[in-house]
């Protein structure tokens, strides 16, 4: 309990800057985010205390509200305690991990992130660290921002506030990040990573020349930018009655849904500049202390100490999938994910096989007794592949082992234990996710 008001419900994150907590105000009855920064200075409060006293001038809705901030005294030092408002909703990197936003929409979000950051411009308040964890979208598409004043920069950061929102409608048309400082989502992996339409093709032009002038600091302020994208197609926002006719079509497909998401940008002064928010793991993830994380099941239990090589599994004619995020299965990080291609029926066509896989090269045989891998979603139809020579087709590995409707966090046995050096994960049924079937792999976990 902090200053006998606020109860820890549930640990749900934490960082090297601090813990993130889902708490009860008990005086109001309400649900509010609690974050702790733990070893801070008196100095260390007062900027703190500073900051949120000028995000507080900000006076537009879709900056989330400091509520309360407080501390206590912690040996020598102390303990920072920082209340905001409970946000419903999923942050935009979440949003795009798996698929992008329409041109319309992604222009209407931009467009109101550009309208919420002039009028903190307007106020003489800037953020200096906006990015995709920092933008949540709630049920009705709206942007709710995090992390106003809360960076304890020392120069103004309005250009970068506003290249940032430039920054946003990129990766909500791509799915990639363009700006450095932040590396939740991949960079751009074609052309000047300024232009959209060379990422992703369909891009209107006049959108195109927008973002691309946006990420490269073309507009002087947010203003600017907002009245560019004014000019633009958007998708009409929502109204009331809109989000009424909808409640229940939601409540049908609530697997669509993303449950609430506690967003909170506030890494606390100075000494947490560019720190990542937490947020509550939606219904869909995992506690990070289910995830097959190399911190957790050790280097005495995974096969391999550093991640391996890994590829997409190739046949002769069929397309690629993303072979520029393989990688991002084997990173030990759950929050990246390969993802397959979208198709229209739950089987993946390729020349041989139905399906799509990943390779991975261990270098040399290793004795496997539990293969572990974490997937966006559950219901896919998953094989396991093992052997010492690299295959061409899948069936040149021998089946070790198989799930039919595999769960979001799997579990396979071994019996015996394989000992191997190529492990093919083969995916030959996908799950339906909403825009059709699809398949992320956020880790795969070898244990001995």
């Amino acid at each position: 309990m902090l200053d006998g008001r606020y109860r820890l419900d549930r640990l749900c994150r934490e960082h090297p800057a601090g813990s993130l907590w889902q708490a009860t105000d008990e005086v109001l009855g309400r649900a509010v985010a609690v974050r702790l920064v733990p070893d801070v200075t008196r100095q260390d409060i007062r900027r703190l205390t500073a900051a949120a006293g000028r995000a507080g001038r900000v006076r537009d809705a879709r900056w989330v509200r400091v509520l309360d901030i407080g501390s206590e005294p912690s040996g020598r030092r102390h303990l920072a305690w920082i209340v905001t408002e409970w946000v419903e909703g999923t942050p935009l990197a979440e949003l795009v991990r798996h698929q992008q936003l329409e041109a319309t929409a992604a222009t209407r979000l931009a467009l109101e992130c550009a309208q919420a950051v002039a009028a903190a411009q307007e106020a003489g308040a800037c953020h200096g660290q906006l990015h995709p964890d920092e933008v949540i979208v709630t049920a009705d598409a709206t942007p709710r921002l995090t992390g106003l004043e809360l960076r304890g920069l020392d120069e103004p950061a309005a250009a970068a506030d506003t290249q940032a929102v430039g920054g946003l409608l990129y990766v909500a048309l791509t799915g990639h990040w363009p700006l450095p400082g932040w590396h939740r989502l991949p960079p751009p992996s074609r052309g000047d990573g300024r232009h959209p339409r060379r990422e992703r093709r369909g891009i209107r032009r006049d959108l195109d020349e927008v973002v691309a002038r946006a990420v490269g600091g073309g507009y002087p302020d947010a203003a600017a930018l907002a009245r560019a994208l004014a000019t633009l197609p958007v998708t009409p926002r929502r109204t009331a009655d809109d989000v009424a006719a909808s409640r229940e079509q939601r409540r049908r497909w609530a697997w669509r849904i993303v449950p609430p998401v506690i967003v909170l940008g506030l890494a606390a002064a100075a000494w947490t500049a560019g720190r990542e928010i937490g947020k509550v793991p939606g219904q869909d993830q995992l506690p990070v202390s289910n995830v097959p994380q190399p911190g957790q099941l050790g280097p005495h239990r995974l096969v391999w100490s550093t991640p391996p090589p890994v590829r997409e599994f190739d046949l002769p004619d069929h397309r690629r999938q993303d072979p520029g995020g393989v990688g991002l299965a084997v990173d030990g990080d759950p929050t990246t994910s390969w993802v397959s291609d979208t198709y229209r029926t739950s089987a993946p066509p390729s020349a041989t096989v139905a399906g799509v896989g990943l390779l991975l090269d261990l270098g040399k045989p290793a004795a496997v007794r539990t293969a572990r891998l974490l997937l966006s979603d559950p219901g896919a139809a998953i094989e396991v592949r093992a052997g010492d020579h690299r295959p061409k087709h899948p069936t040149d590995l021998p089946l070790v082992a198989q799930a039919t409707k595999a769960k979001a966090n799997l579990k396979l046995h071994l019996h015996p234990r394989v000992h191997a050096r190529y492990w093919l994960i083969w995916i030959t049924g996908l799950p339906h996710t909403g825009a059709g079937y699809r398949l992320g792999v956020e880790e795969i976990a070898l244990l001995r």
